[in-house]
């Protein structure tokens, strides 16, 4: 009496390695809801590891991260790409059953997944804009409303202007920045501190805003 196989679990999440070399995956082609950037085309990631959990429409990407796109780049360790299911069908008949072997087939993850909803990034966390570079220990970015939230001892530059504050929160369209601070009140160094220079100085730069007596300048943030 023969004993039949049983048949194949297809897994959920699917281990791309690519050791120090790039992995590539092409995030929201056609018109990318999703935006790093002001203006349209696909977001591009790269990094040591690619983890899809097919079941959750979850990409994790982990080690020396790095999305970009036009030429905006969202750094960090790890980076979660949320994605959004596709729409049924309709009334559409359903598709015939797989066999063992393509339920198992990792290409097959992704498959029924639709656009980019939410990406969280979590460690190192650097956006690095034309003219602006943000550092943060956790950031998250929400296609709708088109918002970049950091937090986590977060410093702005901008040129040789350095801003400091506990929260940060970008507009991508607008390019519009709200940096906020939990601290109140007077002669609290926690709170939102500034330091700008006058471009103009013949001898290179005169500060706008001279930091407290003693308090050290906030640290440049470097991607």
């Amino acid at each position: 009496m023969r004993r039949e196989k049983a048949p194949m679990k297809r897994s959920s999440k699917i281990f791309v390695r690519a050791g120090a070399v790039l992995a590539v995956f092409a995030l929201g082609a056609g018109e990318a809801r999703a935006q790093l950037a002001s203006g349209k085309g696909p977001i591009d990631v790269t990094a040591d590891q690619l983890e899809m959990v097919d079941a959750q429409h979850l990409a994790i990407w982990r080690g020396n991260v790095e999305a970009v796109q036009n030429g905006d780049r969202l750094v960090s360790d790890v980076l979660n790409v949320y994605f959004t299911g596709k729409p049924a069908a309709g009334a559409a008949s359903p598709p015939p059953p797989q066999s063992a072997h393509a339920a198992a087939t990792p290409g097959s993850a992704g498959a029924d997944w639709g656009d980019v909803e939410r990406l969280v990034a979590d460690g190192h966390v650097f956006y690095v804009s034309a003219d602006q570079t943000a550092r943060g220990e956790h950031a998250v970015y929400e296609a709708i409303p088109d918002l970049i939230t950091m937090t986590g001892d977060v410093v702005l530059v901008q040129g040789k202007n350095v801003t400091k504050g506990d929260k940060l929160v970008i507009d991508v369209k607008t390019n519009h920045a709200v940096l906020t601070s939990t601290a109140q009140g007077r002669n609290r160094p926690e709170r939102v501190r500034g330091v700008f220079y006058n471009a103009n100085t013949a001898s290179g730069a005169t500060a706008a805003a001279t930091p407290a007596s003693g308090a050290p300048a906030p640290a440049a943030a470097k991607p």
